[in-house]
């Protein structure tokens, strides 16, 4: 993944995963350290994104919609592993900003192995983050993806649905 992003310099994948373990999953942690690094460049703070989604959570446990709330690969990687997902059957981010590391993030999480529906149209996504999704084994549930309005061609439709990854699934919408 593209490592351009000033935003992904000092919070890469990697590094956001290294809060993770040497925390020892400790969330309050995690958003300290990850709020002082976005704190140094005027970014919203991880504590902040945490709220949207414990409220979003509350009302149903099982949906997420957080559509245009400019959420950024940083905060896809922090959602990726945030244990609250666990058993999140909708998942809908459209009109963000998470690109090809976000959308790998979710490809790669164990949180999102019972995934029905994901809408991520409008994302950035190029054909990078569409071959780490091809190659997900942990989003087997998926029934519908819409993946329109990202930097695609219309033959990814064939490509996700040859991997084999998606039996479930009934309706993808690319292109």
């Amino acid at each position: 993944m593209s490592h351009d992003d000033p935003d992904q310099s000092e919070l890469s994948k990697e590094a956001i995963l290294e809060l993770f373990y040497t925390s020892r999953g400790s969330l309050d942690d995690i958003n300290r350290a990850i709020d002082s690094k976005l704190a140094a460049r005027g970014f919203r703070k991880i504590t902040l994104f945490e709220e949207f989604i414990k409220n979003r959570l509350a009302v149903n446990p099982r949906i997420l919609k957080m559509p245009q709330m400019e959420i950024s690969a940083i905060e896809t990687v922090y959602l990726s592993q945030y244990p609250a997902l666990e058993g999140l059957e909708i998942l809908d981010l459209r009109k963000n900003f998470i690109g090809d590391e976000g959308l790998e993030a979710i490809s790669l999480s164990t949180l999102f192995s019972n995934l029905r529906q994901l809408d991520l149209r409008n994302n950035g996504i190029t054909r990078l983050g569409m071959k780490v999704l091809g190659e997900s084994k942990g989003l087997s549930c998926l029934e519908k993806i819409d993946l329109r309005t990202n930097k695609l061609g219309k033959r990814w439709e064939d490509k996700l649905r040859e991997t084999g990854n998606f039996p479930k699934l009934i309706e993808l919408k690319i292109a």
